[in-house]
């Protein structure tokens, strides 16, 4: 809120002056009708109508953060930005002065009972308006207040008094009331002091009520990204439980975090949901962000980074990151697709998992299944595919071989031949410019499942995601042809994938028709 800096004001310039360019241009001539006698009664109308409460005469100084500019200033096209500013700033220490000199706490607050800036109140507070000698009073009587929505803008009203002061002078202001005062006064000035190293050892030093109490409820703000303090507000915020909240915190400057507390922290956040609902949500970005960070430390090891994207897979869709660990494990270990798999689907038998996959708590099952299922959606690498990019069939051949017998095993081989239909259907063009590519040919001919050429007949239809046809179905006909035409240069040596490609061209030319049909009735309708 306060401490702007350099580019944050210029933005507001800019903005102040748009406004002001705005609003001259809506008043058009009639603001050039108000003539200095004009003026002159309207002030003095002001004047004599200026209330005599002291309180009432400056609270629209306090009705928020950024005060409404005067028809003066909107005419004004040289008004110095930073002067205003300013004056702004003698205005209002200058009215809490006033306020303070004559009705002292009380008319602090009624002030902020009525003002939208709570905050702001307290940040001028702190400039000399209170000296030393009568701060503790003051302090105590806020903290006294027991009406909630009072409380509530008081807390804000001491913590941006705080955030003005000195560190040696807040922290000595805080010791001396602190043993006078109740456990849940002590633990609201707390959480009104700046989130650092001093006011947790200074928590530390409080009974576990307090302790508690402050940790369980504390709204940590960004620390410096150069802060000393920021691995301990990880480890502390994560002993509290609140692995959102630790995020949070940290979650611009990711770089500053020590390895194995980032890696702890987002193994936190991924499984453990004790945090309030809607707290602290997550964004994708940051979330890819930090697996970024993780990714290329020394002491993680890819296992460790499969499984935080595993964790995080709904959020990683479409993010810089991805999903590259977690791809590249599953098309190299047949068994672990199996298990994905199995997370995803029931068996279709009355068989057991084995025991290390199962599930007992339902609510965790549920988000595995979601995880799982979105995850098979994601695979974007063939298996057999080497660190060049190039496929290897006997090794894609292999993996196909053993992913079908496990799932044969575990009572899923319709669903599991349909999976591995979609992981395969993302195969690159062949060299000679026909899809699927010439490993992966070899391999289906060989195999020949029905359910796996369902499975990436559907994939590849539903690659194209939401799409909008034109009457001519211009589209489905240029597909149509580019499969078909696939199909035929494949027909002699492999007739089984012929009849896959073909398939597909044959939906897409059903897609054209029904739109061409469907168009040819709303025009005859029409005439």
């Amino acid at each position: 809120m306060h401490g702007q800096t350099p580019s944050r004001t210029k933005w507001r310039g800019r903005a102040f002056a748009n406004r002001s360019a705005a609003l001259r241009s809506r008043g058009g001539a009639s603001a050039q009708r108000f003539n200095a006698a004009t003026r002159d009664r309207a002030r003095s109308a002001y004047s004599s109508l200026t209330p005599r409460d002291v309180v009432i005469r400056h609270q629209w100084l306090f009705a928020a953060h950024w005060l409404q500019e005067s028809v003066d200033e909107i005419e004004d096209d040289r008004l110095d930005y930073n002067k205003r500013e300013e004056r702004v700033r003698n205005a209002r220490v200058d009215a809490l002065r006033e306020i303070w000199t004559e009705k002292g706490f009380d008319g602090i607050r009624v002030l902020t009972a009525a003002s939208g800036a709570a905050g702001t109140i307290g940040w001028h507070l702190a400039d000399g308006v209170i000296d030393e000698g009568t701060f503790s009073g003051f302090l105590t009587r806020c903290l006294a207040v027991t009406d909630p929505a009072l409380g509530i803008k008081l807390d804000e009203l001491l913590g941006d008094y705080f955030r003005k002061l000195s560190h040696d002078y807040r922290l000595a202001a805080a010791r001396a009331v602190v043993g006078s005062l109740p456990p849940d006064q002590i633990c609201r000035l707390l959480k009104a002091m700046p989130f650092e190293r001093d006011t947790w050892l200074l928590v530390d030093a409080q009974e576990s009520a307090v302790r508690d109490g402050y940790w369980s409820a504390i709204h940590p703000g960004y620390l410096h990204p150069e802060s000393p303090d920021l691995n301990e507000a990880v480890d502390r915020l994560l002993e509290a439980e609140r692995p959102r909240a630790a995020f949070h915190v940290v979650h611009m400057d990711l770089d500053n975090v020590e390895t194995s507390r980032l890696k702890r922290l987002l193994e936190h956040v991924g499984t453990r949901n004790v945090e309030p609902a809607g707290s602290y949500r997550l964004d994708p970005y940051h979330v890819s962000e930090a697996l970024r960070t993780l990714n290329g430390r020394s002491g993680v090891t890819r296992d460790e980074m499969a499984r935080l994207e595993f964790l995080f897979v709904s959020a990683l869709d479409r993010t810089e990151h991805g999903i590259p660990n977690l791809e590249r494990q599953i098309v190299e270990s047949p068994r672990l697709f199996v298990q994905v798999l199995a997370l995803a689907f029931k068996r279709s038998d009355d068989g057991q998992d084995p025991p290390e996959w199962r599930v007992q708590n339902d609510e965790q099952r549920r988000a595995l299944a979601l995880a799982a299922y979105t995850l098979l959606g994601r695979i974007r690498r063939i298996p057999g595919t080497d660190d060049s990019g190039k496929i290897n069939a006997a090794d894609l051949k292999t993996w196909v071989t053993e992913a079908r017998a496990l799932c044969l095993e575990l009572g899923r081989t319709a669903i599991g031949d349909q999976m591995i239909g979609q992981v395969l259907s993302v195969a690159p063009v062949g060299a000679d410019g026909v899809w699927p590519c010439e490993p992966l040919r070899d391999v289906l001919e060989d195999i020949a499942s029905r359910e796996i050429a369902a499975g990436m007949g559907i994939a590849v239809y539903n690659a194209r995601g939401i799409h909008r046809i034109e009457e001519n179905a211009g589209d489905e006909r240029e597909l149509a042809a580019k499969y078909r035409a696939w199909a035929r240069k494949l027909g002699f040596a492999h007739p089984y994938v012929a009849t896959l490609v073909e398939e597909i061209a044959a939906r897409y030319e059903r897609d054209a028709e029904r739109v061409i049909s469907d168009a040819a009735v709303r025009r005859r309708l029409r005439q």
